[in-house]
């Protein structure tokens, strides 16, 4: 396989992924500006117990039950880079290659498990 084709097929699986990052950015920033600034607010107001209080690990479990990446558009996010770079990887000739491929298997399983949790 020539040096043009590789480059060519990289650059071609780089802009398939990046509208799908990029679209993610905008969402993250739009959501960051929806929010309104932490403190005190009259709706957050209650009294004595509610059953809905947590505990702290409570808390964490749930956190970490979420997966690595935290939602389920960033684990299928990671799937797609994950692929992305299992197939740059073996484009890729040598060691190089087999490190990039097995870095994107790795991304790859672990925005899986996040999509599935």
């Amino acid at each position: 396989m020539t040096r043009r084709l590789r480059i060519a097929l990289v650059c071609s699986l780089i802009a398939v992924a990046m509208p799908a990052m990029s679209s993610q950015l905008h969402a993250q920033a739009a959501s960051v500006a929806s929010n309104p600034a932490p403190g005190p607010r009259y709706e957050n107001l209650r009294v004595g117990f509610t059953p809905q209080d947590q505990s702290t690990a409570e808390l964490r479990m749930n956190a970490a039950a979420k997966g690595p990446f935290g939602s389920k558009k960033n684990g299928r996010i990671a799937m797609i880079v994950g692929g992305a770079a299992i197939i740059g990887g073996l484009l890729v000739d040598d060691d190089a290659g087999n490190v990039i491929a097995v870095s994107g298997l790795v991304i790859g399983l672990l925005g899986l498990w996040t999509y599935l949790a």
